[in-house]
């Protein structure tokens, strides 16, 4: 196993890595929030598909990003073993980005917002597995904050897009957020420096759904809440944190589905932000803690490919509650519940002992990235 990195990164090079969050969650949002006014203009897609098609995630993405990255850990090209994969990612979500902006016939239209995700995923596993190769592991969780904080600007910034241009120009929507992507994966991709190549794995690429399945029991927002979250976790551990977010997460959740007015909800749905943003802040650093960083890309595409595989289930089990008890309460009780589940689950991983690196004055002042 190669030596864990142990040189902590300034605030400006922890910005510069975040930057590449931003483009990913700026694509997310955007999908999230504007796939299902893009759909009105196909009449013959059915309703219940709108949904599946609305995700940021692919279906597809669940079984093959594992495998991308594990070839990713096993690259090694002269601009290293990340970049390879966020100029080819990057390039393929932008220019299905473009394609859509067409508004393409139906048919190619949703082959290509099908796999539009898992484009970008191509990028977005490797991107995330640069933490192990970059981030020693007592600074995993403030600079987990940092990825949160860009995740919500992207998020913040494609939605004020889609609300002041999307009545006027959706065409010009969908190329403002290919440029957004593009610019922001070039600053991480140009600004960090890749360290030198850890032994490559020398196990062969293969699919092992029984392991898989075995690993996503141990895989198991907002800035407000991931800024504390953060800090507190570099001092008392991620395990500890983030089980705390999901236990709140589940019970306001289910507090959440009693509300009875629009405000009521709008405190409950920011208040549950607040629980949301320690998963966000924490979930990667805890499994780039568990996982062999020679192995990382391989681990995260299978935390995604996992996830990848929930959220469609997961919208399509809301549907069915919804229609079971003629209600959108429903969803936030089945909500509060998987998410106990994921809390209990939690229990069971053992995490790496704690190991805090106090950061020198000098980090402080911000050094150069490269």
């Amino acid at each position: 196993m190669s030596a864990q990195p142990t040189k902590p990164l300034s605030f400006w090079e922890s910005a510069i890595y975040g930057f590449g969050n931003l483009g990913a969650s700026a694509v997310y949002g955007f999908l999230n929030s504007a796939a299902g006014l893009y759909l009105e203009r196909y009449p013959a897609v059915p309703t219940w598909a709108v949904g599946l098609l609305s995700q940021e995630r692919s279906l597809a993405g669940a079984f093959a990003q594992p495998i991308v990255g594990s070839i990713s850990d096993r690259t090694r090209t002269r601009i290293g073993r990340r970049r390879p994969f966020f100029i080819v990612g990057v390039s393929l979500t932008a220019a299905s980005l473009l394609f859509l902006a067409g508004f393409p016939p139906l048919v190619p239209m949703v082959l290509v917002l099908s796999v539009n995700a898992f484009f970008l995923n191509v990028a977005v596993d490797p991107y995330l597995a640069l933490m192990a190769d970059l981030v020693p592991p007592g600074q995993r969780g403030r600079v987990g904050t940092v990825l949160a904080i860009f995740n919500m600007l992207g998020q913040i910034g494609a939605t004020l897009l889609g609300l002041f241009l999307w009545d006027r120009s959706p065409e010009l929507v969908f190329v403002l957020v290919a440029v957004i992507l593009v610019a922001a994966f070039a600053v991480t991709t140009i600004g960090v420096r890749e360290p030198p190549h850890p032994p490559a794995p020398t196990e062969r690429v293969k699919v092992d759904l029984v392991a898989y399945v075995r690993g996503v029991l141990a895989l198991v927002g907002t800035i407000v809440g991931a800024v504390p979250a953060g800090y507190t976790a570099d001092r008392i551990g991620k395990k500890p944190v983030i089980a705390a977010g999901l236990l709140l997460f589940s019970i306001l959740a289910l507090i959440g589905s009693q509300v009875q007015t629009v405000p009521q909800a709008l405190v409950a749905m920011g208040v549950i932000g607040l629980a949301n943003g320690i998963w966000t802040a924490l979930n990667v650093p805890l499994l780039v803690d568990l996982v062999p960083p020679e192995r990382a890309a391989e681990m995260t595409g299978l935390g995604s490919g996992t996830w990848s595989l929930a959220q469609p289930i997961g919208a399509v089990i809301a549907g069915i509650l919804i229609g079971s008890f003629d209600s959108y309460r429903a969803s936030f009780v089945g909500a509060a519940v998987l998410v106990f589940v994921s809390f209990l689950l939690l229990l069971t991983v053992r995490a790496p002992r704690l190991a805090t690196i106090p950061v020198p004055p000098v980090v402080a002042q911000g050094r150069s990235a490269t």
